[in-house]
């Protein structure tokens, strides 16, 4: 009986069965139309942790500003170095949010791609919501512009710890440790960590500076291990001025183990510039003025503390002829940027300079660490050949009146010398050094006279 009624029926069967399709389709496609061209957030979009299903674009840019607005008025960064602070309110560097960008990235989640993708897109959003977060925007040239007003405060130039030796007193002063801060270093170190939203407080990355010499590497100095001095005409003004310049120049100079004293770098170019005056020097055995004249007797003067207290000569040049101040042999000269005096701290600790005029005398001291040691250093002078001048040069001046004689150059004797250095402990010689040998030149004599009864005056 059904099937004679299907039979019967089945074109109307037909009929309601593609009309029930067919309306079921339309129903879903509207659906679909609907869902496709919703003006607000799919359910599951989420904007900097804030749900904004549903919401229009203003309303959710209203909510989500108002929550990164409270952010940046609501925060400032804390910047450490030691025991100073800076405190940066984010608006003080235009910290901030890409709002806008954000809202339409979000916007556009289940809008993008063909239906089907779409579709799938949004249905998925129900079970994996999606959080859009806006991208941080700051001015890298105003955070520069505060790093850099910090440096000035954090900078600090290094300071070397010294050691002054006065009226028998040694007295330390510590160094102090320089400081050195990147801006540019900093400064990308602080953009990476605002970009990741980390407010937290910064450590400012400084370089510490260390001086070339430390308390520690000085504070063993306690003692005297040499001196020596030599007598200077005080009535040559000039010449004393250059002395106590030159001793000044000098004092209180620190020598690390192994570091090389040069005099020639440490008195300065010798101009009046400079300080120096106009002196008597020694030029090919003669004496001439000279601006910085007298400064040799310093360096001969400390060439023989430096023998004295055993360091490395590294260069030593000796006068053309023996001066009057030091044992022949004993002298060092020097000549800018031409004749160094050099010498070598070769012990293991430092030692220190000390150079001062007292009354008419160069006094030098080298001191260092104590020694239980009592020894006593002596130079010893040997002439091992004495060389006469020739017989003076006489030079006939006819602006002199006649048998008048006027001594340009008194002539020297040359010599030949070795010199020795003797340590004594107990007064009993231990050691004997050759410390160098040197020979002088023998100096002509000049004389200048008058005419003589024989002598025919020339026209001129």
């Amino acid at each position: 009986m059904l099937l004679n009624f299907l039979s019967k029926n089945k074109n109307k069967i037909l009929i309601i069965a593609v009309s029930s399709f067919l309306l079921i389709t339309l129903a879903v496609s509207i659906r679909i139309m609907v869902v496709l061209n919703r003006k607000t957030f799919y359910d599951g979009v989420v904007i900097e942790g804030i749900d904004v299903s549903g919401l229009s674009i203003d309303e959710a840019k209203e909510q989500v500003k108002r929550k990164l607005d409270g952010i940046v008025y609501g925060n400032s960064l804390l910047l450490n170095y030691e025991d100073m602070s800076w405190k940066i309110g984010l608006s003080d560097i235009s910290y901030g949010f890409l709002v806008d960008e954000a809202i339409e990235r979000a916007y556009s989640i289940g809008r993008e791609g063909g239906v089907f993708n779409r579709l799938k897109t949004i249905r998925g959003l129900k079970s994996n919501k999606k959080n859009v977060l806006a991208e941080v925007v700051f001015s890298k040239s105003q955070l520069e512009e505060y790093i850099t007003s910090i440096k000035k405060q954090v900078d600090e130039n290094a300071k070397n710890a010294t050691v002054t030796y006065q009226n028998g007193k040694i007295v330390f002063d510590k160094e102090i440790i320089g400081r050195f801060m990147e801006v540019d270093k900093n400064v990308d170190l602080l953009e990476n960590k605002l970009l990741r939203r980390d407010l937290s407080s910064f450590e400012l990355e400084v370089k510490k500076i260390y001086p070339r010499v430390l308390y520690k590497d000085i504070s063993h100095i306690e003692e005297v291990i040499s001196s020596f001095s030599t007598v200077f005409n005080l009535s040559n003004v000039n010449r004393s001025h250059n002395i106590k310049l030159a001793c000044e120049r000098i004092n209180n100079k620190i020598l690390l183990p192994g570091e090389i004293f040069s005099m020639d770098a440490s008195l300065g170019t010798r101009t009046k510039e400079n300080g120096y005056k106009d002196a008597p020097v020694i030029v090919k055995g003669r004496l001439i003025e000279g601006v910085g004249g007298g400064v040799c007797q310093v360096t001969t003067t400390l060439y023989v503390a430096v023998l004295k207290a055993k360091l490395d000569v590294v260069e030593r040049v000796k006068h053309s002829m023996p001066l009057g101040y030091v044992e022949p042999g004993q002298d060092a000269t020097i000549s800018e940027g031409y004749i160094d005096f050099k010498f070598r701290n070769n012990t293991d600790r430092a030692c220190l300079i000390s150079a001062s005029v007292v009354g008419n005398k160069i006094v030098i001291k080298l001191l260092g660490a104590k020694s239980d040691s009592k020894r006593d250093v002596r130079l010893k002078s040997v002439v091992v050949e004495r060389m006469s001048p020739p017989a003076d040069e006489i030079i006939v001046d006819n602006t002199l009146p006649k048998g008048a004689v006027e001594v340009e150059r008194e002539p020297v004797q040359g010599m030949k010398v070795v010199v020795y250095r003797e340590t004594y402990e107990s007064n009993k010689l231990i050691e004997r050094e050759k410390i160098s040998e040197d020979i002088y030149k023998p100096v002509q004599g000049r004389k200048r006279v008058g005419p003589s009864n024989n002598d025919v005056a020339e026209d001129g």
